[in-house]
């Protein structure tokens, strides 16, 4: 009986995930895959206890000729791209939770997995624990895929949910999931809206069988977010989420990343703290929802040892890499929906001198531009402060072009009247 054999680059929090879970439920795991299970090396900068084992250069474990799997856990774009490609050119299968090397270079790396017949599993690099990329992949496989949406970082979600519940601000909110191990120490990725396009970037890569690169995907993060836009779309009926956005249209496909409001009864609304679910919409299926922890160590090496699983399955049954895991065709073009082209229903917040006419000047320039106003909202400033600090208005529109939004709104942001540029955002229908 053939004994696979393992090897893991990068002992962080989640390397050491996925030893626990492969030392906890040994007997589950090699009963699963039919076949004995052995870690044979552990790469990273630092020694580490299991010193048999260690080894400082990731080369000596790619020279390694009794290695089966190789599991990618350094993070960022180099020298994990090297570390992955080198591998499938030496005979090893990898599996990976690195969501930005995978979204950044999809084409090379499964166009080499392909050359040399290897295979790469990435279910860890989108949703945590979540199997939304064996869903999409095998479980929706029957159908054309319509739509993709989801609250896709756990981080942004936890700051999002105690900004709601508690009053607090971004600043405060961020400094609380910190404090509670939800953030980084620099969060950028995650609050300006980039780990969420990677991981809809990979999604939508998926889904419809062509590279979705990260420049195709309007992105926003949600530090422009206030407590007042909390409460006031709390008055309107809705919450915000930031969340990640794929459909495909008669003029191509739209992709977006950003702060959204999204009705209180839609299941999303539910969706707090450091929890993730994706929404996929198949012409067959409908709907279906996937739901779960999106980080965390034990979440997220769930799902690579998933991976290593079924990928050492195929490896045992000697079929591993006969057929492509992801079929990278250079050749496919997707069309991409320019955002000026895009429609859509919006949260617009305007800081204005508390004067009268003001909201006449801003309601004309949206007409001029074919903009509908659905709602208006506008609350009568303290007296004392009444002149002296920007009033807010806020508008909820009709179904817009978003390009004539934008147009209207750097006319109005240059108004003397307008104090500070315009907050937008989406609202999911």
């Amino acid at each position: 009986m053939k004994k696979i054999k393992i090897a893991i680059v990068g002992y962080g929090n989640v390397g050491k995930g996925v030893v626990k879970i492969l030392e906890n439920n040994k007997t589950q795991i090699e009963h699963r895959v039919g076949s004995p299970i052995e870690l044979m090396a552990i790469c990273d900068l630092f020694p580490i206890a299991e010193k048999a084992i260690y080894c400082k250069r990731y080369q000596d474990i790619i020279k390694r000729e009794d290695i089966d799997i190789v599991v990618e856990l350094i993070g960022g774009y180099e020298p994990a791209r090297t570390i992955i490609l080198e591998s499938l050119k030496s005979g090893k299968n990898i599996v990976t939770a690195n969501k930005a090397v995978i979204a950044k270079h999809w084409d090379e790396i499964f166009s080499t997995a392909r050359r040399y017949k290897k295979l790469v599993y990435f279910e860890a690099s989108v949703g945590g624990a979540i199997p939304v990329i064996q869903g999409l992949h095998e479980g929706l496989a029957a159908n054309k895929v319509e739509k993709i949406m989801g609250i896709l970082n756990g981080t942004t979600n936890y700051i999002l949910s105690a900004m709601s519940k508690e009053g607090i601000s971004f600043k405060e909110g961020l400094a609380k999931a910190k404090k509670f191990g939800f953030a980084e120490a620099d969060p950028t990725l995650d609050v300006e809206g980039i780990d969420t396009a990677n991981k809809l970037a990979i999604l939508s890569s998926l889904a419809w069988s062509g590279w979705i690169k990260m420049d195709s995907i309007d992105t926003k993060g949600i530090s422009s977010v206030t407590k007042d836009d909390v409460n006031f779309a709390k008055k309107f009926g809705y919450v915000i989420k930031l969340i990640g956005e794929a459909s495909m249209g008669k003029n191509g496909l739209a992709l977006s990343v950003g702060p959204c409001l999204i009705s209180s009864t839609h299941a999303f609304a539910n969706v707090n703290m450091e929890y993730n679910a994706v929404l996929i919409h198949g012409d067959a299926s409908g709907d279906v929802m996937f739901y779960g922890k999106g980080s965390g160590q034990l979440p997220a090496a769930s799902a690579v040892v998933s991976d290593i699983i079924f990928l050492a399955r195929q490896i045992v049954n000697e079929t591993a890499g006969k057929l492509p895991y992801v079929v990278a065709d250079p050749s496919k073009k997707i069309k991409i929906m320019p955002k000026e082209k895009s429609s859509g229903t919006f949260y617009l917040r305007f800081s204005a001198k508390d004067i009268p006419g003001v909201l006449s000047k801003v309601s004309g320039i949206l007409g001029r531009y074919n903009v509908s106003i659905a709602s208006v909202y506008q609350e009568e400033p303290l007296s004392g402060l009444r002149k002296k600090v920007p009033t807010p208005i806020i508008i909820l529109t009709h179904p817009t072009n978003h390009g004539n939004l934008d147009k209207a709104l750097r006319m109005i942001d240059k108004l003397p009247i307008i104090k500070a540029k315009t907050v937008k955002f989406r609202i999911e229908n």
